[in-house]
């Protein structure tokens, strides 16, 4: 348990700085999230990438107020200055005069240009601001529709992969899936907590005599607590899960850790699909005449978070 805590510290301290208020802090992630969205189906001529990025942040920008839009870009404007040297906030492309100076791309240069880039699609939206329809009105407490601060979501996945199995002094290559569904909420601008149950399948691929190899299922289910840090459009997950087999004869019971790490698109409606890819362990202590079983997992899970 404290070295899943520590991950999450370190994996905190690792994601891109947020306003510290909350309402600049919820558009500035929906913006940054289709910059990064853009950039990564090739970010090529600004006006027409803002231009094409501009339709789906409209509803965020149309609910935000004049307050939080100025304060979000002194707050960009502030992070450009930090990043990139005193009175570079001011110039035109902060991002191309370190190009050129360093010569080449690299990691810090490539944070100040998305930090511009979210700055001209701020900009191009307030000039959008004044056709906003009468039916979008101003919302002082509007904090974004991406992130899951201060709200009550549902993740619904499905789970699949392969397992190395260590029990009674055999190793055997196994799999299984699933799917489940959780109930979570955003406790901090980085942190959602969800808890729920998951159904599925889990067995080995034995060789039979011939050689080939058929799949030998269990049915399973598992009550997982999941720890998820999110940071855009990225997702750290940590999770702790207890298992439940049901082979012939008496339940076996057993635990689960996971890592995850993934990416999300922007909400459509309610809903903001993502995936991840996973490693796990697990371990079934010895019970029932059954000696000890313990695994390594890897495999994904795609999922939807739904924002009701």
């Amino acid at each position: 348990m404290k070295r899943a805590l520590f991950a999450l510290v370190a994996l905190g301290t690792a994601c891109a700085p947020l306003p510290q208020a909350q309402a600049p802090r919820g558009l500035y992630v929906d913006l940054r999230k289709a910059v990064v969205l853009q950039e990564q189906e090739d970010w090529v001529v600004d006006r027409l990438e803002v231009a094409d990025a501009l339709e789906g942040v409209m509803g965020s920008v149309c609910a935000s107020t004049r307050e939080t839009r100025e304060d979000l870009r002194a707050w960009i404007d502030t992070q450009i200055e930090a990043e990139a040297g005193a009175g570079s906030a001011d110039t035109e492309s902060p991002s191309r005069q370190l190009y050129e100076r360093a010569g080449e791309m690299n990691g810090d240069i490539e944070d100040i240009r998305t930090l511009e880039r979210v700055r001209m699609l701020l900009d191009a939206g307030e000039d959008g601001a004044t056709e906003c329809p009468y039916w979008l009105e101003e919302d002082t407490e509007f904090a974004g529709r991406e992130p899951d601060e201060g709200r009550f979501v549902i993740l619904a996945e499905s789970l699949g992969g392969a397992a190395l199995r260590f029990g009674g002094g055999a190793i055997e290559i196994g799999g299984g899936g699933g799917g489940r569904l959780l109930l979570g909420y955003g406790f901090s601008r980085r942190l959602t907590i969800a808890v729920g149950g998951e159904i599925g399948a889990s067995g080995t691929l034995p060789e039979t005599d011939d050689g080939t190899r058929t799949f030998e299922a269990v049915a399973a289910s598992a009550v997982p607590v999941l720890f998820r840090i999110t940071d855009v459009s990225r997702h750290f997950d940590i999770e702790l899960t207890w298992r439940t087999l049901y082979p012939e004869g008496p339940a076996r019971h057993g635990m689960r850790v996971g890592i995850g790490y993934g990416l999300s698109t922007p909400r459509v409606a309610s809903f903001m699909p993502y995936a991840l890819l996973w490693v796990g362990y697990e371990l079934f202590p010895a019970q029932h005449g059954a000696p000890a079983e313990h695994a390594i997992l890897l495999g994904t899970r795609v999922g939807v978070n739904w924002d009701p």
